[in-house]
């Protein structure tokens, strides 16, 4: 055992004389520094929390990349921000604001690291539940500390359902599961302003840009499936998604292409702006990215492009009622190889009305 390990066991230890009663439950704390797709699948247990408990003040402890995303999330009191490494004097004054909270209830959605645990003790709830079962550190699992008055098994299924789960582990059983994001009425202006010239026609949106080359859509890609929708409906137009540094690079391929009725998004100053633009879509194109999120936050027909791994679409795949998920024809982290064809027939099939629910369409 390591020495981490080894420190880990050692402190991470609490006795809990008292069983929770959730319904007198004051101030609650959720625990999830993490990416933007993550966090979206996080506001159905916020939203369904703060209905089973109006009467409770919700705290978040988020990271950097997260935490100006519940801006708009009218459940959540405070938002309290993990910094980076390096700053690690700042990561320890958000910690002690929040021990000086007497949290009754944090809720732990993370799977273990060492300097989580250290918060976590120093935050010192009155009682703290986690899950267990995704993620070893250190040669522990979260189920290895005393730390925890209960863990929520995981269990196959997807991210959202998983973080609602922490519901049941407090006796709550009747909730609604279905995705949100809150974004504000000034991206809703903007969306309603960028897409005015264009009333009346039928919007596809495509996202190409993933995590990793490997998982992204490429240009060679993206020309075909634009050049093939044309040809399907000279009417549809595409909508370009591209973050700020690769905008010009957007417009380039748009012009060198020739590609007809694609227009690049621009404009927009945030998430919420394109999550705007996303909710009035007809279609939504995407890999695998917090796109594919967005959309199942506003129930949008969405065509994902997912490398092959059955398992990871079962906790990152979509959620919208009506979907379509390409896979490549080989297993691996990539998306090489998808059918751009696949990815236009079933934009056409889903912007026709009464088409079925989700469907995965595997090439080869």
């Amino acid at each position: 055992m390591n020495l981490k390990a080894a420190l880990l066991k050692l402190l991470a230890r609490k006795r809990y004389d008292r069983d929770i009663d959730a319904a007198r439950l004051q101030r609650i704390l959720i625990v999830r520094p993490a990416k933007i797709g993550d966090t979206l699948c996080l506001f159905p247990l916020i939203r369904e929390l703060k209905k089973a408990l109006p009467d409770a003040r919700i705290d978040v402890y988020a990271g950097v990349h997260n935490s100006f995303l519940f801006k708009y999330v009218t459940q959540v009191s405070r938002v309290y921000t993990r910094r980076r490494n390096r700053n690690w004097f700042g990561t320890l004054t958000e910690v002690l604001r929040m021990r000086r909270n007497r949290y009754d209830l944090v809720i732990d959605t993370m799977e273990i690291r060492f300097g989580k645990v250290l918060s976590l003790l120093l935050i010192d709830p009155v009682w703290l539940i986690g899950s267990s079962g995704f993620e070893s550190r250190y040669g522990l699992w979260n189920s290895d500390l005393g730390l925890y008055y209960r863990l929520v098994r995981w269990k196959r299924e997807h991210t959202t359902e998983r973080m609602l789960g922490f519901l049941r582990a407090l006796g709550i059983h009747h909730y609604d599961a279905t995705m949100e994001f809150p974004i504000g009425d000034d991206a809703r202006e903007y969306a309603q302003a960028f897409l005015q010239p264009y009333a009346g026609r039928r919007l596809i949106g495509l996202n190409a840009e993933a995590s990793d080359a490997a998982r992204s859509i490429n240009e060679a890609e993206v020309a075909e499936i634009c050049k093939r929708i044309h040809a399907r409906d000279p009417d549809a137009l595409v909508v370009l998604f591209a973050s700020p540094h690769r905008r010009e690079r957007a417009g380039t391929l748009i012009e060198s292409a020739k590609l007809d009725r694609v227009v690049p998004e621009t404009g927009s100053r945030n998430i919420f702006d394109a999550a705007a633009l996303v909710s009035r879509l007809d279609v939504m194109v995407s890999p695998d990215t917090s796109f594919i999120h967005i959309a199942s936050a506003f129930d949008i027909a969405t065509v994902g492009v997912y490398p092959r791994d059955d398992e990871h679409l079962v906790y990152w795949g979509p959620r919208s009622s009506r979907y379509r998920v390409v896979f490549p024809p080989h297993a691996g982290t990539g998306i090489r190889g998808f059918s751009t064809g696949q990815v236009v027939d079933a934009v056409m099939e889903l912007l026709q009305p009464g088409e079925p629910g989700g469907m995965v369409l595997r090439d080869g």
